[in-house]
């Protein structure tokens, strides 16, 4: 891939309390997000979303009884559709949690 067509890296992070956390990436217009990262941690059992727009483009189970305390996802690249905001959503806390995605922009 050309490297000029990259707008540069970018990072969202939310943490949360004794509730839900979502981290966004605004949508750009005229382009497409690209998450190449996700990371955080959870302190309950949850599950951690990842969409564009209303498209669920990933979705994993958090079991803090068997994975612990940080949250690892397999590595990939998931693409926004053209014009669309990314969240990413851990669905529980009782008093800490986080959610970081990272990527580019085509």
């Amino acid at each position: 891939m050309n490297s000029g067509m990259l707008n540069g890296r970018w990072s969202a992070t939310q943490a949360g309390t004794n509730a839900a956390t979502t981290a966004t990436k605004a949508a750009v217009t005229g382009k497409v997000i690209v998450v190449d990262h996700i990371s955080g941690h959870a302190d309950t059992d949850a599950l951690l979303t990842l969409k564009s727009a209303a498209t669920v483009l990933a979705e994993w189970k958090i079991d803090v009884s068997l994975e612990g305390f940080m949250i690892q996802v397999p590595q990939g690249l998931w693409m926004a559709g053209r014009d669309e905001a990314v969240t990413a959503v851990l669905s529980a806390s009782t008093a800490d949690c986080q959610v970081n995605i990272a990527g580019f922009t085509l």
